[in-house]
């Protein structure tokens, strides 16, 4: 007897949390989400201006700031800082990002008003001990180190490197070499004043409560009373995100390959880049729906071809990273040495793909179906809610666009994912492989590949 495979059901109606704003007398921008049935509340405050606004000489100078947040204030170092958090039950912590510094802290509903005083002290008048600067500026060195012995991330950096020049999103924020040793406390003194005065600082939280109180203890709270004061909603200048130069076809004769030697190693990392699309662009959820097909699932072109019918890797996939301004699309792998070249060729033919062999109504299917899915998942919890809320406010957008979602993205249709695959094959093609260059240059160079080894 034959048993039918059961297929997936049809979505349930899912709306993101209302969200409720409030500007305090001072300046900030405050959006609450409530969220019946959830007494654990997260919550963020951003200070606009991240690494997107960072010059190459002070790349992660930001990133160190933000790691050293959380050493404490006037009123608690970092001891103190960790003990008073969880005396409240709750978290806290600090991150950078390309659009800004964040604090963020996870803690129940009923305990919110002392953890806001908290947040305000590390945000606004951080110590800054010169002796911990010294100790996290030593162990980001380390770990670039480390990730220099790594093919792993010499692939990744090298890549956004090369999709980038030197534009902000081609840097780690975390920072190179060079621009983190020369980071002190005076410099990172005046990257805390420059965050502390630009427009527009953002919180967000999300929990089981009623907004109109959460405003009133923001209201009567020192996060509020920190504030500098500009009520204009306006986003930091930055340096120019994307690279200064015009789209290129890549149907030359000879592609160019990156390859970073790695005497003797086993495997290659195989990187393939293009200049990709922003969060804000209109054809946002088309993109989603072709990365999906392209090199996101399980089954998709890629990783179907490269690992269950060629064998060459246990691995691939490719997809957009959205940003405010053009992030990169990438695809990745790591295959046995003896077969990079076969393995390369055959990962550009499928991320081409698209434009010989337009997408059946099965993988459109199958595509749709798993974001509109998947995309409640995403949302059970505060802390998700306040980070995507926060995410898409820092970058221009409303928060309307995540109930839009699941329709935008069903209405995606064939010629639209197609017309994604034509836009990005008309971007520079950047390819980087981590290896043996003894080995894999020869035959890179004869199946047509023009090769620039780097030690």
């Amino acid at each position: 007897m034959s048993v039918q495979r059961p297929g997936p059901l049809t979505p349930r109606p899912y709306t993101f949390p209302r969200a409720y704003e409030h500007r305090t007398a001072t300046g900030l921008r405050v959006i609450a989400l409530p969220m019946p049935g959830r007494p654990l509340a997260a919550m963020q405050l951003l200070m606009r201006g991240g690494a997107a606004t960072e010059s190459a000489t002070e790349n992660g100078t930001a990133a160190l700031l933000a790691r050293l947040l959380t050493e404490g204030g006037p009123r608690h170092d970092a001891i103190r800082l960790v003990e008073a958090a969880e005396l409240l039950g709750g978290t806290i912590g600090a991150e950078a990002g390309f659009e800004g510094v964040s604090v963020g802290s996870s803690l129940p509903v009923h305990r919110i008003a002392p953890m806001l005083d908290l947040i305000a002290e590390i945000a606004y008048e951080p110590s800054l001990p010169e002796r911990e600067v010294d100790r996290l500026r030593a162990l980001r060195l380390a770990q670039i180190e480390q990730a220099a012995a790594s093919p792993r991330a010499r692939a990744n950096e090298a890549i956004t490197a090369a999709i980038y020049d030197d534009a902000p999103y081609g840097r780690p924020i975390g920072g190179r070499r060079e621009s983190v040793a020369a980071i002190n406390r005076a410099s990172l003194s005046a990257r805390h004043a420059q965050l502390a005065k630009n427009p527009d600082p953002l919180f967000v939280i999300a929990g089981e409560f009623d907004p109109n109180e959460i405003f009133a203890l923001i209201d009567a709270s020192e996060l509020a009373r920190g504030v500098n004061g500009s009520g204009a909603s306006t986003s930091p200048a930055a340096i120019p995100l994307t690279p200064d130069r015009p789209a290129a076809a890549t149907t030359s004769d000879r592609p160019r390959v990156l390859l970073i030697d790695r005497p003797g190693s086993v495997q290659s990392e195989l990187r393939i880049g293009r200049l990709g699309r922003s969060r804000l662009d209109a054809g946002f959820h088309a993109a989603l729906v072709h990365s999906e097909i392209v090199g996101g699932l399980f089954g998709s072109r890629l990783n179907r071809v490269l690992r269950e019918e060629k064998g060459y890797t246990y691995g691939a996939a490719a997809g957009f990273d959205f940003r405010r301004s053009r992030g990169p699309f990438l695809a990745r792998t790591a295959v046995e040495t003896s077969v990079t070249v076969p393995a390369l060729v055959e990962a550009r033919r499928q991320l081409s793909s698209p434009l010989s062999d337009a997408p059946s109504d099965e993988e459109l299917d199958g595509a749709r179906r798993y974001l509109i899915g998947t995309f409640p998942l995403r949302f059970g919890a505060a802390p998700p809610v306040a980070a995507a809320a926060s995410g898409l406010t820092a970058i221009g957008l409303d928060l309307s666009e995540l109930d839009r979602y699941r329709d935008a993205v069903a209405a995606v249709d064939r010629a639209a994912v197609v017309r994604v695959a034509e836009e990005l094959e008309a971007e520079s093609e950047r390819i980087v492989v981590v290896g043996d260059a003894a080995t894999v240059r020869a035959p890179l160079e004869a199946a047509g590949f023009a090769v620039e080894v780097q030690a």
